[in-house]
């Protein structure tokens, strides 16, 4: 009976960890050499060793230029992507792709779709200033074969009528997308606070796993920094959005390279899921 009560608890701990998933958003800040102690090419090692040590099940990128998605995926070990260029649905203009660790994940269905009108071509939304993607994936965990719809996406920086548009969009494309009702992770650069209208919409259907995790929240509130490293950002515009998972942990990462820059103009968001 001893050998029977130590071996349950072994089996249970396996099995749920095997439940947990590990999601990431990271606006990596496209290439410009403008920035200069922060260009891609000063920082892109420190972004990449970020994303080692962290390891994400999936993340998300916003702002990621076709020689940065190169960098990414030739720095990280068994990760493979997902996603398109927003100008021309190839390899032009910025990514919002997902990358996945190949050992835990399998895609089953992928694609891209603009936030716009014609959501099934190039094209650029309501009174957007430029084209804006959502890449998705209906992923597969290897180990627990439970299957959930992955979403992220960049929406426009100045496009009111965009913004509250797409969020509408994001919850009409998830019943779509979605006829299994699969548990769903969305996220994201929103360039938006949480006070705001297009934020409220997807909060209806969704959760802020900023607000529901079950441990605090850990890091400072805001993620967009600016490169600044003398404040401490207040405006939280990342978000990761849940449906039908438990959120254990929500996180704002706000390390520094060893130089003390910042690896990006935005903190990564992470947080840990459980089916």
């Amino acid at each position: 009976m001893k050998r029977l009560f130590f071996a349950l608890p072994l089996f249970f701990t396996a099995f749920t960890m095997a439940q947990d998933l590990k999601v990431m958003s990271f606006n990596i800040r496209l290439q410009v050499e403008s920035d200069k102690e922060n260009a891609w090419t000063e920082r892109k090692q420190d972004a990449v060793d970020l994303l080692n040590y962290y390891h994400p099940d999936y993340f998300g990128v916003q702002e990621a230029l076709p020689q940065q998605m190169k960098d990414i995926k030739n720095g990280l070990k068994n990760y493979n992507y997902v996603g398109v260029g927003r100008d021309d649905g190839k390899e032009k203009g910025e990514f919002s792709a997902i990358f996945y660790n190949t050992e835990r994940l399998d895609v089953v269905k992928s694609g891209t779709f603009w936030l716009s009108e014609t959501p099934d071509i190039p094209s650029k939304g309501w009174d957007a200033a430029y084209n804006r993607v959502c890449t998705y994936a209906i992923f597969k965990d290897k180990k627990s074969k439970k299957e959930f719809l992955a979403m992220n996406l960049h929406f426009d920086h100045i496009g009111n009528v965009a913004r509250e548009k797409s969020a509408g969009l994001i919850l009409k494309k998830i019943k779509e997308l979605n006829p299994k009702d699969l548990p769903v992770t969305l996220s994201g650069d929103f360039n938006l606070t949480d006070d705001t209208e297009p934020i409220k919409i997807l909060s209806e259907g969704l959760q802020d796993s900023f607000y529901h995790s079950e441990t605090k929240h850990y890091g400072p509130v805001g993620t967009f920094t600016n490169f600044n490293v003398n404040e401490v950002p207040k405006e939280r515009i990342d978000y990761i959005f849940v449906k039908d998972l438990k959120i254990k942990s929500h996180r704002h990462i706000n390390d520094r390279r060893e130089n003390l820059l910042y690896p990006s103009d935005h903190f990564p968001v992470i947080v840990d899921v459980q089916f």
